[in-house]
């Protein structure tokens, strides 16, 4: 019986679907499953681009390096369809969209989608200062950098308003989405090894909804979970509520209609390999 080792990245929304196979509440079968939880999405992206995870969540743009080697879940990419996380642009000063091409730019990775959008909607930037572990992009704002992407929308504005800072809105990388397209915007998705094949990648591909519509329907206790594993791998406390509305906000961006998701995938690929930002993606293997 083949063994899948899974890379489940330790932030609450992404992390909600895998607590309940992590602490066996559902089980897999034809299959056995090794977990490890991995504390910043740059490391995930390493890990799948050496191939070192049979399943993980890389951004969204780390798939066109990993084509080759990855089925995407087609039940489990994250994408932005209100605003709701919308990836703001904040600074401690008020700047204009055009202040931007000196400043120095916070980002978690060179990979991420969030650094990928910046690049494709506004640009230029001054210096890039990348800071891997989630939220202390707060600390790091004013002191090393001028402006960050605020990918953990809430739990950053949560940090802020602890910290009694009000940060000023640039822009929205979902507004600046928007005006280039109506599709979704894709943000991060859940890959597994193609060396499986089909048939084994399809079952953890049922395994995992199972998993995830369990997470859903008992959110209660997988709130509190999710607060310890916070607490123990990212050596934060964030308050029930917190934690509540990202696991809701990730709820609804990766419950998004499939033709949808294909929809703001294609365009995503399409414009970020136009504009020599990402490689081409030959084909988007969903299975």
């Amino acid at each position: 019986m083949v063994t899948i080792r899974i890379g489940a990245l330790a932030d609450s929304g992404d992390l909600y679907p895998f607590i309940p196979m992590m602490d066996g509440m559902v089980r897999p079968e034809g299959f056995n499953i090794e977990i490890e939880t991995i504390q910043t999405v740059q490391q995930v992206n390493e890990m799948v681009l050496k191939k070192d995870v049979d399943v993980s969540v890389p951004s969204a743009a780390m798939y066109p390096y990993i084509q080759d080697d990855y089925y995407i879940l087609s039940n489990a990419v994250a994408s932005a369809v209100d605003g709701i996380t919308g990836m703001p642009i904040l600074s401690l000063r008020e700047m204009k969209l055009s202040d931007l091409s000196k400043s120095k730019l916070i980002v978690h990775g060179q990979n991420t989608t969030a650094f990928t959008l910046y690049r494709l909607l506004i640009g230029k930037y001054g210096k890039l200062i990348i800071v891997p572990k989630v939220l202390e992009e707060v600390k790091a704002l004013g002191r090393e950098g001028d402006v960050l992407v605020a990918v953990h929308e809430v739990k950053v504005m949560y940090a802020m308003r602890k910290l009694n800072i009000t940060p000023h809105v640039v822009a929205s990388m979902w507004d600046l989405w928007r005006r280039k397209s109506s599709t979704p915007m894709p943000m991060g998705m859940v890959v597994i090894s193609k060396e499986f094949g089909k048939e084994t990648a399809i079952k953890f591909k049922e395994f995992y909804e199972k998993s995830k519509k369990f997470s859903e329907k008992n959110l209660d206790n997988i709130v509190k979970r999710d607060i310890e594993i916070m607490r123990e791998i990212q050596g934060k406390e964030l308050d029930e509520e917190i934690i509540r509305k990202t696991i809701h906000a990730d709820i609804a961006e990766y419950n998004v209609p499939q033709g949808e998701v294909m929809r703001g995938l294609s365009e995503f690929y399409r414009m970020t390999h136009e504009n020599a930002i990402l490689p081409k993606v030959k084909n988007i293997d969903v299975i």
